[in-house]
Parts: C-alpha cells; structure tokens; sequence
C-alpha cells in the first residue's frame, strides 16, 4: 500500500485550488513532515499513539494550535492558540491518560467492568 501524501493534504483540506491555477498551500509542506514523521512513528513504535497525534494535526490545520518539532526532531509538540483553561485541562489529560494507558501492560484474567457515578451520585454498573 503506498502513502501519497500529496493526495491525503488535498482530501484533508490542507491544499485548495484557487483561482488563475493558484494553489493554496500555506500549512501543507510542514503538513507532510508531520504525517511522515507519524507514520514512521506508527512503523517503529507499537504503542504509538496515533489518534492523539492525528488530533494535534487537525487542531494545527484548523489553526487551533500550533505544531513544531522538538529540538532533535523526535517529538512533536503542540501549544493551543487561544487555550480556554478548561479545554487544555482536557486535552492534557487525554493525552497523559492514553500515555498511560500504552506503557502499563494489560493484566490477563483482570475484571475490566467498572461503576460510574452520575451527577446526581446515583451509581451505573
């Protein structure tokens, strides 16, 4: 299976044809290091965690966040534009909850039912 990066910026919206054969392509270069460093990402790291990253990509091309690789290139790091406090909260610990969630072995035979507790403190099983 080939990866046409070229052809996923066009459907994920990050190249619009203009006017006069102009293109519009103001993201889609820093766009398509990003998806390759993600896919090699994918390749040779079994516990990658692809969904947050695709996340990230899609707050940077809706101008949400912006993106930049660390110093040596090996993380990819992010800072929302205009961060409301409880918003990033969220994003945060997604990210450091499915962090988690990727380093801890799963426990063969473990009960994975849990109880939830509405508002109100009646208990869900």
């Amino acid at each position: 299976m080939s990866f046409d990066v070229l052809k996923i910026l066009e459907e994920e919206g990050f190249i619009e044809d203009g006017e006069d054969n102009m293109v519009h392509a103001e993201k889609a270069f820093f766009a398509a290091r990003v998806m390759r460093w993600i896919r090699n990402k994918v390749q040779t790291e079994p516990d990658f965690n692809l969904q947050t990253y695709l996340t990230m990509l899609m707050y940077y091309k809706t101008d949400m966040a912006d993106l930049k690789f660390s110093e040596d290139g090996d993380k990819l790091l992010y800072k929302m534009k205009n961060p409301d406090q409880e918003i990033q909260e969220i994003v945060d610990s997604l990210i450091k909850s499915s962090s988690e969630r990727s380093q801890q072995p799963s426990q063969e035979g473990e009960d994975t039912t849990s109880t939830t507790e509405d508002v109100d403190g009646a208990s869900d099983t």
